[in-house]
């Protein structure tokens, strides 16, 4: 509904064909509680979260459930957009570029990638590709999202099939088979533990001559958060990792405070450190880690003093994270990151 809104309020219809999925009923986290005035306005509870870390994750939510609860849902604001929103009777038209087969994904909280009692929604299984969602622990409901490519065929050992089809291709064509080197065809296409008779006997075993399946790629893209443990499931042994860094403490830039209380303040806003950053990305075994949603007091331009600063926050995420030096950047605008398969890594 917001973006209809937003796209028919510019009064433009120079817009690209788009479809619309919208995630419903997101939770808040179970640590962060309604202000005492009840207007709508949420505060992140230090002591809850020490309790979770202290148990492992499985503290007391909202009313002692210990669950993400009904906290921060359609109609519990009544003046909230996401209240508001459903009252709207705006309906979708191809004139402001909205094409049909938008759907409303509901939250599956038993789900067998959920972590945390957190649950998670399956966003789009199309062709290669495999998208879930789960939500962050913020101020307002907020989700990070795992991009995964599916596992692609193994490759066929060309060099080991042909010498055996040349042997054989006087008895393949007797048999039938105009093409002999078809048969290349069939055996890659054997089911795993599948195996193929040439006519001298010759028996070929399906894992002789086809390699393991390559695995996909996976991306996971936090969204502003003091906490993606509801990701920890779907983003185990992510390729990329982009998790924010808001804030940190630096000597000699930072006059006062500490690691501990730049920590402190950055979860009570809903945000995170580098060091925050690193842990998450070793917690999943995240191959790299990309830092982003920088704090505005840090300029981000290319001056000496400011890229110096990058290069603080990075060595932070590294010492957390214990990722290389190459693995671990903080992201520039238009950053370009090419992500390898894995069997094109040397």
């Amino acid at each position: 509904m917001w973006l209809r809104v937003a796209v028919r309020y510019s009064v433009s219809r120079v817009v690209p064909p788009y479809r619309v999925h919208e995630l419903m009923d997101v939770p808040m986290a179970p640590e962060w509680e309604e202000g005492h005035r009840r207007n709508g306005r949420f505060y992140f509870q230090l002591r809850r979260d020490a309790e979770r870390s202290r148990s492992n994750g499985s503290s007391r939510g909202r009313n002692g459930s210990g669950k993400w609860g009904m906290q921060g849902l359609a109609g519990e604001d009544p003046q909230s957009w996401i209240s508001r929103a459903p009252m709207i009777n705006l309906e979708p038209s191809k004139d402001f570029g909205e094409i049909e087969g938008g759907r409303d994904i509901y939250p599956n909280y038993d789900h067998p990638q959920s972590s945390h009692g957190a649950p998670v929604w399956e966003v789009l299984d199309e062709d290669d590709v495999m998208v879930h969602a789960a939500p962050m622990s913020h101020g307002v409901p907020c989700v990070g999202y795992v991009v995964r490519e599916n596992d692609r065929p193994g490759r066929l050992r060309p060099d080991l099939v042909q010498p055996l089809i040349e042997a054989n291709r006087a008895g393949l064509k007797e048999a039938g088979v105009k093409n002999p080197m078809k048969i290349m065809a069939v055996v890659k296409n054997l089911p795993v533990g599948g195996s193929y008779e040439f006519p001298d006997g010759t028996v070929l075993r399906q894992e002789e001559v086809v390699e393991p399946p390559r695995r996909g790629r996976k991306v996971v893209i936090c969204g502003d958060t003091a906490d993606c443990r509801a990701l920890e499931g779907l983003a185990k042994d992510a390729d990329v990792l982009v998790h924010e860094a808001t804030n940190t403490f630096l000597p000699g830039v930072d006059k006062d405070g500490s690691v501990k209380m730049v920590t402190r303040d950055a979860k009570i806003h809903g945000h995170s450190t580098p060091f925050m950053a690193g842990e998450f990305a070793k917690r999943i075994g995240a191959k790299k880690l990309i830092m982003n949603h920088f704090s505005a007091r840090y300029k981000g331009d290319q001056s000496v003093e400011s890229m110096t600063i990058m290069t603080r926050m990075e060595r932070q995420a590294m010492k957390a994270s214990g990722l290389s030096e190459t693995s671990v950047a903080a992201a520039w605008d238009f950053m370009v990151l090419p992500i390898a398969r894995s069997d094109e890594i040397a």
